[in-house]
């Protein structure tokens, strides 16, 4: 009878553990809300989540907020506060198939991102009143964006351009199998806190900020319906970063980079300097890719300075 309870404890506590681990979420959006300002703009299949930090007294400009792969409008949260600080009005938006923006899935009409963040902003303003920033990832979708549309200014922080997945893997990627894999590992991953904190430092290289991070800003977008499969989709409606159309842009262009980034190889972080040579170039020392996250008041400075020296 012991060794019974016993199994039927331990059943029970797999049960409960499992039932955790694979656990998602899904939201209609009319009532979802992950932020007290959440708001969602829809184009066609789409629901874009965002939010708007607005200026603490008078208003200088607006600026478009992208993040970087695996993150969502929370890596913005400290940026935005500094530069609405300034003046400036920030939008803040999760990009299809991150944070709690719709993840893209075979049989729905594709809009490409920059298609969706350009139409987003006009639904707020005109195009060529705003300023786009982009981190990461998200650089690379506000290089596009500039090249697409006139905008005031770019602001890039560890920009890494996006190239075209192998047309070769497709077929591996875009699979049930490898979705319903990609599904479990993050959910999986979500859980694991030591792990969450270990990338987290190795991004931001500040193992303070890494250990005193509220992890619910990473973990909750990775248990949102269908995170896993909208990546694997993600991959093949990626639109290349047109880094010879960048290499024309006549806006001013602010690049900020990080000594200890990781994260970028070589040739992306080259790739990058050779098509902005005459943009205005700042290294941010001992920080890693994640800067906007730990080093917001720093960089906020150097983007205050550089839109006030081009009365932006």
């Amino acid at each position: 009878m012991k060794k019974l309870r016993i199994f039927t404890a331990l059943i029970l506590a797999i049960a409960i553990i499992y039932a955790g681990a694979f656990s998602v979420f899904a939201a209609d959006t009319k009532d979802f809300k992950p932020y007290e300002d959440s708001r969602f703009f829809s184009l066609g299949d789409y629901d874009i989540h965002y939010r708007i930090i607005p200026t603490q007294g008078e208003t200088k400009g607006r600026i478009l907020m992208l993040h970087g792969f695996m993150c969502s409008t929370y890596s913005w949260r400290n940026m935005a506060k500094e530069m609405s600080a300034l003046g400036y009005e920030c939008v803040l938006a999760d990009l299809p198939d991150f944070g709690f923006s719709t993840r893209e899935k075979e049989g729905m009409e594709i809009i490409p991102r920059e298609d969706l963040m350009i139409a987003l902003m006009e639904s707020i303003a005109p195009a060529g009143e705003w300023i786009v920033a982009g981190h990461s990832m998200g650089g690379g979708v506000a290089i596009n964006i500039a090249c697409m549309t006139d905008i005031k200014a770019l602001l890039l922080y560890c920009p890494c351009p996006q190239d075209e997945f192998p047309a070769w893997a497709e077929k591996l990627v875009k699979t049930g199998f490898t979705e319903n894999t990609m599904d479990i590992f993050f959910r999986l991953g979500s859980k694991l806190s030591p792990v969450v904190r270990m990338v987290i430092w190795m991004a931001t290289a500040d193992l303070r900020f890494a250990l005193d991070y509220d992890l619910s800003g990473v973990t909750d977008p990775l248990l949102y319906e269908g995170f896993g499969k909208g990546i694997c989709e993600m991959m093949y409606n990626v639109k290349a970063t047109d880094l010879e159309s960048a290499k024309n842009l006549k806006i001013p262009v602010l690049l900020c980079q990080a000594d200890k980034d990781i994260i970028l190889n070589s040739d992306q972080k080259a790739r990058i300097n050779e098509t902005f040579d005459g943009a205005y170039k700042y290294t941010v020392q001992g920080a890693g890719h994640q800067c906007i996250e730990n080093r917001s008041e720093e960089l906020a400075k150097v983007t205050g300075d550089f839109l006030s020296e081009n009365n932006l």
